[in-house]
């Protein structure tokens, strides 16, 4: 099996000249310390143990409770590499219900990003967070993830459907 020399060669010489391997070791602690703090915040939800690293497309930790699992749904704080951006999503336990919520979001009016093809994203509704905010103020950041997910939290209790609306 062969692999493009010319984006592996771009990789070398990142690694090589800039410090990229600090930066996001950097990343990576503001990212476990917004998870850790976020818990002790908000008790009620059990967090993902882990946070998960999808090839720097986008890393995220989960959590959930009772009532959503019911609802087959998950809160996912992301970060997307590309736009250096924190979102938090509202997210299926699978593609299943990501269709079924988006069949029952689709038409309705919400302050939030709703997927366009929820059978290809991983989220139902998201909401981005402001792009200028200074990632390397945590506080502000975990305030910020906070307030989004029980914005989403809020909205969500008033969508009636459980997971055996599904089966």
């Amino acid at each position: 099996m062969n692999f493009d020399k010319n984006l592996l060669m771009t990789y070398k010489k990142l690694v090589q000249t800039m410090e990229l391997e600090k930066s996001y070791q950097e990343f990576l602690r503001l990212f476990r310390f917004l998870r850790i703090e976020l818990e002790k915040e908000i008790p009620d939800y059990r967090f993902q143990g882990n946070i998960v690293e999808n090839g720097m497309d986008y890393s995220y930790f989960q959590f959930t409770n009772d009532t959503l699992k019911k609802k087959g749904l998950k809160i996912a704080v992301t970060f997307v590499h590309r736009n250096f951006q924190f979102e938090v999503w509202l997210s299926g336990f699978n593609r299943k219900f990501q269709c079924r919520y988006y069949e029952l979001l689709k038409d309705t009016k919400q302050p939030f990003f709703l997927t366009e093809d929820p059978k290809r994203s991983d989220y139902i509704l998201r909401i981005p967070l402001d792009q200028s905010m200074d990632i390397s103020d945590g506080g502000r950041v975990l305030l910020e993830i906070k307030e989004a997910s029980l914005r989403l939290l809020a909205y969500i209790e008033g969508v009636e459907a459980t997971q055996s609306d599904f089966d």
